[in-house]
């Protein structure tokens, strides 16, 4: 993380393939590199872009209403009123000295056919908890997900309710969201099986077409996770959802788990495979850099709520709620422009 080092480091060390190729006060390394792959690694670091512009403002002072997203021209997934509580863990909650925290409350968005929708947020936020309903993978008490015509109830189970499969998920790190004891070819046919399933009667989607489109040899096929690097464990994991032929493609912070070189190329193979399939995605992260150049509309998430959303123009420039403002001038000014 370059914003990490550039904000809190005195000495930087630049090593690869198990050496150091450069090693200098942090300010000299970022200002001046001389090392052809620590030029490489900076140019890769994803800038955020301040627009200019004024913010969207009433007169009272007060902000005006977002924008319409494109979500609300085309929807292809409406979730409506999703909430959700966590129990207290530990003693307290036994005695009744703590309330039950709320993940989520009351969450609704709209994703448009084709598009790639950003959610933002702090830790803790609730980004993860709602992408896992939207998935299928979790309940939630009270809301509903309509795909389509298609509406389903997050109150009952993915499998129950017939969500699971239509949306599919890229978890944020391969590492543990592979399964150690199974080959990559096992893994994928696996992920193809499931697919047909869901879209019977389709041609099954072609393994080794998918393999050479995310760059990925042939030959890792017969390996184990273990035996990959960090990028191609998420090249796995991208092409896995994508041979299960989903609707829609939940991505969760799927880039936070890779050095900045290979978040750059994962980034644009999945914006361009978006593009190419017409499918939809919500993309999660905590880079704001990274949501702005993937997304057509961002929703910014706090303490289990939607604070702030719509368009990724108005949301970056003229956006006046204050905590989107705090969030974007967090980030380090050196990676700002």
């Amino acid at each position: 993380d370059m914003g990490v080092i550039s904000e809190i480091t005195n000495r930087v060390l630049v090593m690869r393939k198990g050496q150091v190729v450069e090693a200098d006060r942090t300010t000299a390394i970022l200002d001046q590199p001389g090392h052809d792959y620590t030029k490489k690694l900076l140019a890769a670091v994803p800038r955020l872009r301040i627009p200019t512009g004024t913010a969207n403002t009433e007169d009272n002072g007060r902000q005006a209403d977002s924008p319409a997203t494109d979500g609300d021209q085309n929807p292809l997934l409406i979730a409506e009123g999703v909430s959700k509580q966590f129990a207290p863990q530990g003693f307290a909650w036994g005695v009744g000295r703590s309330k039950p925290k709320f993940g989520l409350r009351d969450v609704g968005i709209r994703l448009a056919r084709g598009s790639i929708t950003g959610i933002v947020g702090e830790s803790g936020s609730g980004k993860t908890t709602f992408g896992r309903i939207l998935a299928g993978l979790d309940k939630a008490p009270t809301g509903r997900i309509t795909i389509g015509e298609h509406a389903f109830d997050v109150s009952r189970s993915g499998r129950r309710s017939g969500l699971l499969g239509r949306v599919q998920m890229i978890f944020q790190d391969p590492s543990v969201s592979l399964n150690p004891r199974m080959t990559i070819g096992e893994t994928l046919d696996e992920s193809i099986r499931f697919g047909a399933r869901i879209r019977s009667g389709e041609e099954p989607a072609d393994l080794a077409a998918m393999m050479d489109r995310l760059g990925l040899p042939r030959s890792l096929l017969g390996r184990h996770p273990h035996q990959l690097s960090g990028g191609q464990k998420q090249r796995v994991c991208i092409a896995r959802a994508l041979l299960a032929r989903p609707e829609i493609i939940v991505a969760d912070e799927p880039t936070s788990a890779l050095d900045v070189s290979v978040q750059a190329e994962i980034v644009q193979l999945l914006k361009d495979t978006i593009a190419e399939r017409a499918m939809t995605m919500v993309f999660i992260s905590h880079d704001l850099a990274i949501v702005q150049a993937m997304c057509s509309s961002v929703y910014i998430f706090k303490d289990g709520r939607i604070e702030d959303f719509g368009p990724t123009e108005f949301i970056f420039s003229r956006s006046d709620n204050p905590y989107t403002r705090a969030l974007i001038n967090a980030r380090p000014h050196r990676f700002t422009c």
